[in-house]
């Protein structure tokens, strides 16, 4: 009789690395057959872009969360995924907004449990951006009432520690130390059996990670808000009320000018933007920002690749009452 093909959740906030982490694994030498499913909050979905190194099936789900929204959706995909020959893994690159028991909930419907096996949650937490994030507030459009009120993102991001199995603390490099320690030591006070691994730019051994069968499907029904969660009305982005927006040129860009963009007001109202933007007067760059750190990639494309033959700029914002014509504006004028 087959056995149930093991799964792997990736959970974490905008811009903590799970994308980072995922080609990791994927590039590792791991020697199975592995399908992905990233789904990422947006317009378009730059993850599967940016997903590199994977000859693995690739299964695109974008515009919502896994969550409520996607979780039929995420259950159809299992279910085919399962019947692939051969398949030996499965991850699943949650959105920057997601819940993890809602995603756990999906392995308890339509018969899964005789298909596939949750084997873990893993946490990915960005330790320079962690505090300044839990110690936020944004603003939320109610559109029933047309009032903006103060929502705190620190509930969001305890969820996705309370319900977890493993924990990845990344850019330990780059982060303060102290940050870490009391990082490390929230952690273990909202979820003692969490097992804590750090990382640098989500370096840390596959093997800690995938077939660990650390999720537990008995306790997983007992947790707090179990039952609650079922039956939410809503999802993280209306409750959380981010929003997110695309902007797409098939003309190249001026450097000089994007750069000054990056450094602008603007921009700094962003919690998380990414993508590949392509220029009149300099390499392409992969754009990755979370919070107050921004990484710009140079890239070198190589012709007859296939990469090297779509040259359009793909850039996305994630917020909270994000400045969407302004921000539209700016990179307009950046166009050479």
């Amino acid at each position: 009789m087959k056995q149930p093909i093991p799964v792997s959740v990736l959970v974490g906030f905008l811009g903590a690395g799970k994308t980072t982490l995922l080609n990791h694994i994927l590039s590792h030498n791991h020697g199975r057959k592995i399908a992905v499913i990233v789904n990422e909050f947006g317009e378009i979905n730059i993850d599967s872009k940016l997903v590199r190194h994977t000859t693995e099936k690739m299964v695109q789900m974008s515009n919502g969360c896994i969550c409520c929204t996607l979780r039929d959706d995420l259950l159809t995909e299992l279910h085919n995924l399962s019947q692939m020959p051969d398949l030996e893994y499965i991850l699943i690159e949650s959105t920057g907004i997601g819940e993890p028991m809602p995603i756990a909930q999906t392995f308890y419907m339509g018969g899964l449990e005789d298909e596939l096996r949750l084997d873990s949650i893993i946490t990915v937490v960005d330790a320079v951006n962690f505090w300044q994030t839990y110690n936020s507030d944004g603003e939320r459009l109610d559109h029933e009432t047309g009032e903006t009120f103060v929502e705190p993102l620190a509930p969001l991001l305890v969820d996705q520690l309370e319900f977890t199995n493993i924990v990845l603390v990344n850019k330990t490099d780059i982060a303060e130390a102290d940050d870490v320690s009391n990082l490390d030591s929230f952690i273990k006070q909202l979820n003692p059996e969490a097992v804590i691994h750090h990382a640098v730019q989500g370096q840390v051994d596959p093997s800690l990670l995938i077939n660990t069968e650390l999720y537990d499907y008995e306790r997983g029904a007992e947790a707090e808000d179990w039952d609650l969660e079922w039956n939410k009305p809503s999802s993280e982005v209306e409750e959380y009320g981010f929003a997110s927006f695309a902007f797409r040129s098939e003309e190249p860009l001026d450097w000089e000018a994007f750069d000054a963009f990056l450094n602008s007001e603007v921009y700094n109202q962003v919690i998380r933007s990414k993508g590949i933007a392509f220029f009149t007067n300099h390499n392409p760059v992969l754009l990755s920002q979370a919070g107050a750190l921004c990484e710009v990639e140079e890239l070198e494309l190589v012709e007859g690749q296939d990469d090297a033959e779509d040259t359009s700029t793909e850039l996305v914002f994630i917020g909270q009452g994000l400045p969407k014509a302004e921000i539209l504006s700016a990179l307009e004028k950046c166009k050479s």
